[in-house]
């Protein structure tokens, strides 16, 4: 396909099969064409795209990319006042965190927030990180304050490696085992470490949970985390797993991406719950295939899960880049005895989820496919988020201590 008939499926898809379809405009389809050529430079493609894209507001999961090109420009940054502090770099870089980016491409950061008010909303600035990144990446220079002021020429073409460890799992002291984990893609990663680490948490007074910097997944993934999380006198198998119901959108283009998701999922589950679970989302999106908006069938925790003695209380830390499917676990953990969020909102993307996609050949699409009902009842999270039982406001004390871990070690002291 074309650029120009690319742009157009996408205006398509926003206005037909995003399940915020009926709830959000967005920007102005003509104005976005207006923008794209066929012999566009991928960058300027991709950041017109981004643009339009962002006239919905639907964060995290509504996205569009280029395989095989690289856009990670090195490090990540939070907006603090009227700077942009570096919270990660790689080693290549002449900078590193704790610096301070204060222009881009020559406009000071107030006015490029200006410029690019698209990408920015009403959200707390600290919330709109990955945003920056995007700005940046289409940059050309950007001017840092460390030592000296001076300014970086922006790279994405340098092959860097991303992320980090998926999970971390470890005793904090002998009263309190800690477990990080980055994402709930991977059954077996979960399985794994709960086998790894269930004698030592049963044996344990306290547990956190650090959900910061996780974005997601399926939420099948963690239901053997929640064992944990639950009195030893709660039974939840059979139980819905959350308060509010969702409508599914099962346009022909939704249906057919969302089974061949499902049956990637299946190639790599090794839980027969899940797969029974699997099979029947499949059959479900063939039987409803080309029906619009239903009433999804709410999902039930599918193990006999019963709670433990052991831990007594359990802290789940959770920040803006808590997304997806670790919002679902963080919206489950809130309602239960043992449990409590202690950090920042979570991103509230889940008003809108259920993603699926649309393979362009050489780009891709992202968006979802569900809608909650709690956006009727005004209790939607997009722009809010899941609101933690105790509040940390962040500031650039950060970058260098984790203020969040150690004040949930000495609150749980405490307790």
């Amino acid at each position: 396909m074309t650029k120009i008939e690319i742009a157009k499926t996408i205006i398509d898809i926003c206005h037909e099969d995003a399940s915020f379809c009926f709830d959000i405009k967005g920007g102005d389809p003509q104005s976005f064409l207006s923008e794209i050529t066929d012999d566009m430079p991928d960058r300027d493609f991709l950041f017109s795209v981004d643009k339009y894209l962002a006239t919905f507001k639907v964060w995290g999961h509504l996205y569009f990319y280029k395989k095989q090109l690289r856009t990670y420009i090195g490090f990540h940054v939070r907006r603090y006042d009227n700077s942009l502090f570096v919270t990660h770099a790689e080693k290549e870089l002449p900078f590193s965190k704790g610096d301070e980016i204060v222009a881009i491409d020559g406009l000071s950061i107030e006015k490029a927030a200006e410029k690019f008010d698209v990408f920015f909303d009403c959200d707390q600035p600290d919330r709109q990180g990955e945003r920056w990144e995007t700005v940046i990446a289409n940059a050309d220079v950007i001017t840092v304050r460390s030592q000296r002021t001076f300014d970086y020429s922006v790279r994405t073409d340098i092959n860097r490696e991303m992320g980090e460890p998926s999970c971390v799992c470890k005793f904090l002291n002998k009263g309190c085992y800690y477990i990080k984990i980055t994402n709930f893609f991977d059954e077996g990663d979960i399985s794994s470490i709960v086998n790894y680490a269930s004698k030592d948490i049963t044996c344990t007074k306290n547990l956190i949970i650090d959900l910061r910097n996780n974005c997601g997944g399926s939420d099948t993934v963690f239901l053997p985390l929640l064992k944990f999380l639950l009195a030893d006198d709660d039974i939840m198998c059979g139980k819905p797993i959350f308060t509010e119901e969702d409508d599914i959108l099962y346009t022909e283009r939704n249906a057919n991406g969302r089974i061949k998701l499902y049956k990637e999922y299946l190639k790599s589950s090794t839980s027969d719950e899940v797969r029974k679970y699997i099979v029947e989302r499949i059959l479900e999106q063939t039987r409803n295939k080309g029906k619009g908006f239903l009433p999804a069938k709410p999902d039930e925790f599918l193990f006999p899960t019963s709670g433990t003695r052991y831990p007594k209380k359990v802290v789940v830390l959770t920040d803006y880049y808590c997304a997806s499917s670790a919002e679902s676990f963080v919206e489950i953990a809130s309602r239960l005895r043992k449990a409590t969020v202690i950090g920042r909102p979570t991103m509230g993307v889940n008003d809108y989820a259920n993603l699926t996609y649309f393979d362009f050949g050489e780009y891709v699409l992202h968006y979802p496919t569900s809608r909650s009902r709690a956006i009727d009842s005004g209790k939607g999270t997009r722009g809010k988020g899941l609101q933690p039982d105790i509040y940390i406001s962040w500031m650039p004390k950060h970058i260098f201590e984790d203020i969040d871990l150690s004040f949930a070690v000495n609150w749980l002291l405490k307790q």
